[in-house]
């Protein structure tokens, strides 16, 4: 390398930014003497993928939300502070910031409906009961009806008299 690559190599590691991001993470990746096949395999890309990230092209990269992951990973591997990749590479692409949450504090509803979760145990225990008394009757039923075979006579057979005094033996 000449010196003016070596002056912007430094000024990139150092994390100047008005470098590129290519820029700082093949500086990153050089300082730590790795290879494009080395960086390529531990972040499981293609080395034309570590090559375009590098060389900032956009247009052989695919949709900004992976390339955003993959900036993460490669600045990851190279101990480069990942928020500050990512906020560049919006920075550079005009994407938005990510989207936050607020919460809107108004008056809280006279009556709130409870969760789904509550109404889902509430059915299942009721049908829990249902299927219980459900058995229990028929259980009962059951039992009902065995004592009732055994007290009433069987069709067709023969029931004799107890043996009295005037049985012959």
């Amino acid at each position: 390398m000449n010196d003016a690559q070596d002056t912007d190599v430094s000024n990139s590691a150092a994390g100047d930014d008005h470098s590129s991001i290519g820029r700082r993470l093949a500086a990153a990746r050089k300082e730590r003497e790795l290879d494009i096949r080395v960086v390529a395999s531990e972040l499981h890309l293609d080395a034309s993928t570590i090559e375009a990230l590098e060389a900032d092209d956009l247009d052989a990269l695919p949709a900004a939300i992976f390339v955003k992951g993959y900036l993460r990973s490669y600045a990851r591997l190279v101990d480069l502070p990942e928020e500050e990749i990512v906020s560049a590479f919006n920075a550079q692409t005009g994407d938005p910031p990510p989207l936050t949450v607020v919460s809107i504090k108004g008056k809280t509803p006279l009556f709130q409906l409870p969760s789904a979760r509550l109404i889902r145990n509430i059915i299942l225990v009721l049908l829990a009961v249902i299927m219980l008394w459900l058995a229990y009757l028929l259980v009962e039923r059951f039992i009902q009806s065995r004592g009732e075979d055994v007290q009433a006579p069987v069709p067709g057979r023969l029931e004799l008299p107890p043996a009295g005094p005037d049985a012959v033996q």
